[in-house]
């Protein structure tokens, strides 16, 4: 890939702002598109890259294996919580 300078070309304010909205912006010359300026988290080059690492997965088991360990009576302070409130809705998250 060749990488240039921004102060190096000039680019017209209105094609900055579509390729900051995700928008290709084609270059032409003599009315015949020449190159397309695409925004580069939509270049096939960043689909192809590996997306960003987290924790290695030995330090994430040790974390998770380091955490507190649940409350046993979580499970019937739930069940206290259902109790007082009633039935619960077939689908909680409709709207009504």
């Amino acid at each position: 890939m060749t990488t240039i300078r921004a102060e190096e070309i000039r680019i017209p304010r209105h094609a900055r702002e579509a390729v900051s909205r995700h928008e290709p912006v084609f270059v032409e010359n003599r009315g015949l598109p020449v190159f397309v300026i695409v925004h580069p988290d939509d270049s096939p080059a960043a689909a192809h890259s590996p997306g960003r690492r987290g924790r290695p997965l030995g330090e994430a088991l040790s974390l998770l294996a380091a955490a507190a360990l649940p409350d046993p009576g979580f499970a019937d302070d739930m069940e206290a919580v259902l109790a007082g409130v009633g039935p619960v809705p077939d689908d909680p998250w409709a709207r009504s």
